[in-house]
């Protein structure tokens, strides 16, 4: 598919700088930037901001990428004109383009499918549609979540039957099977082969250092994890690093629990870290990284901790024991449950022999799933459905 035109959509918002250089949320770029070395060309339909923001902390390298920019972000009074724009947008881009792949769920995925006059069409799933299914109540914003979650439902459908169908786990392969969807498992990650370090497994730290990685919300276990540390500290002196954005009335509600815990002191608080050497050495500093989540495609940050030869504690949840295998790659719990992962964590550091082979296992696994192999993957899912086959090379 070397001269094949591709266009991407997914509801992000890029930045480019008057010299045109694009800046995008790492787990797009470097994506895009792997895809980039195997197309001919990519066409970006994103949403466009005036001014570069902290999680665009990544450029797209590749000269072969055009921004198709969808306008700025909006609001919902001006949902008509950002429609009609979106609209003309796509027509244009649909001119220079042989396919177009939408990374869903996105609420705008349905306008620039239909928009597009293109022949090839693919839709790749990166998160559950049941597992966000909202819990249906009489109230106005009860009702409007529940409705707009069943519409995403219905636009989800309708692509899928006409386009080809990827999904980023097993587990939403067979959840879309459930729908009588076909689709390919074509794993996505962020990680190069070039930023794999040597491989090592470092001696635990004294206090021990625990990480977490991600949203800092309730759904993430974020409350069960705080309770396990509390119980480890009763034992043996341990320290959390939080690593992730997190809404200030949610750190306090945290910081009371760990205060009242007795832990407070060692709750270790850093915000966001731009994507790479910064944030790979939080993952290479810690003894065991845990994320205790209550449902999940299969999240990258698996896929980092691996990679920098740091060992794995998370939930048995959405499309993680599909692909991350208890006791084999690292160490899976029932989810909301803090008792379990205080006790997952006792045997990880006390068991010097399960915990080099979950670093050894977890760091082979991830090199077999780089960005440049998950972008294979998918380039060569589209030509087995026939795209780029018609393109003259």
């Amino acid at each position: 598919m070397n001269n094949f035109r591709l266009l991407i959509h997914h509801h992000a918002v890029a930045f480019q700088s008057p010299s045109k250089e694009i800046f995008v949320p790492s787990f797009i770029g470097r994506w895009v930037n792997a895809l980039a070395s195997q197309v001919g060309q990519i066409g970006l339909l994103l949403y466009q901001s005036d001014t570069i923001r902290p999680e665009q902390d990544e450029i797209v390298q590749a000269n072969n990428v055009t921004l198709w920019s969808l306008g700025p972000p909006g609001k919902t009074w001006d949902r008509v004109a950002r429609i009609n724009h979106l609209r003309k947008v796509c027509a244009k881009a649909s001119q220079e383009a042989d396919g177009l792949l939408v990374r869903g769920v996105t609420p705008r995925q349905m306008d620039v499918w239909n928009s597009t006059t293109l022949q090839n069409k693919a839709f790749l799933l990166v998160g559950s549609l049941k597992q966000t299914k909202p819990v249906l109540n009489p109230t106005f914003w009860g009702l409007y979540g529940f409705l707009i979650w069943y519409w995403r439902l219905i636009e989800v459908m309708r692509m899928t039957r006409q386009g080809v169908v990827i999904a980023n786990s097993p587990y939403l392969v067979s959840e879309l099977a459930q729908f009588n969807r076909h689709s390919s498992f074509v794993p996505t990650n962020s990680i190069r082969l070039e930023e794999f370090p040597p491989f090592l497994v470092r001696k635990l730290s004294d206090p021990g250092r625990i990480l977490f990685c991600g949203r800092v919300v309730a759904e993430k276990g974020i409350v069960e994890l705080i309770q396990a540390v509390a119980k480890l500290n009763q034992l043996q002196p341990c320290v959390l690093d939080i690593v992730g954005p997190f809404e200030p009335r949610f750190r306090m509600m945290i910081e009371t629990l760990s205060g009242e815990l007795g832990i407070f002191e060692s709750i270790h608080w850093h915000g966001r870290i731009p994507y790479g050497d910064a944030l790979f050495a939080m993952y290479r500093q810690a003894d065991v990284f845990i994320l205790p989540t209550y449902f999940e495609g299969f999240p990258h940050v698996i896929w980092e901790a691996a990679a920098n030869c740091c060992p794995v504690i998370t939930t048995r949840v959405g499309g993680i024991p599909a692909i991350w295998k208890d006791s084999l790659h690292g160490l899976l719990v029932s989810p909301k449950d803090a008792d379990a992962l205080f006790e997952a964590v006792l045997k990880l550091f006390n068991d010097e022999d399960l915990r080099c082979r979950l670093i050894k296992n977890g760091y082979d696994y991830a090199r077999e799933f780089s960005v440049e192999a998950c972008a294979t993957r998918l380039i060569d899912t589209l030509y087995e459905n026939g795209w780029g086959k018609d393109v003259v090379e």
